[in-house]
């Protein structure tokens, strides 16, 4: 089970702390990545559906370049922070845990734009 505040583990020998596990870095890049791509689509659902985007800076974005250009942004920044966190993640591991916790917090926004597409 992955813990947020789990501490690293050190390696006696040499003194070198040990990042997360290859486990736990799958299952978060795995539920950050997908929690992204059900907003992208529970997004575009609700959008066809007549709904308003309650984030303002894509609603503005939606207004004056077109809904497209939002879903091309937010994949291009994902993408980003993905390498990102592969890049930076290996010296500062307790990334891990923030990208964790991202995945969460879209999570609630996914299920917020699903609760507004079934009502």
């Amino acid at each position: 089970m992955i813990r947020i505040g789990e501490r690293l583990a050190t390696d006696a020998a040499s003194g070198e702390r040990k990042g997360p596990s290859l486990r736990k870095k799958v299952i978060v890049l795995g539920t950050f990545g997908t929690a992204q791509l059900l907003d992208i689509v529970t997004t575009h659902i609700g959008l066809s559906q007549g709904r308003q985007e309650l984030n303002g800076a894509a609603a503005w974005v939606i207004t004056h370049d077109g809904e497209l250009v939002v879903y091309l942004l937010k994949l291009s920044l994902v993408a980003g922070l993905i390498g990102l966190l592969l890049l930076v993640g290996r010296r500062r591991p307790v990334l891990w845990n923030a990208y964790l916790i991202a995945a969460w917090v879209t999570t609630f926004a996914v299920i917020n734009n699903i609760y507004r597409i079934l009502n």
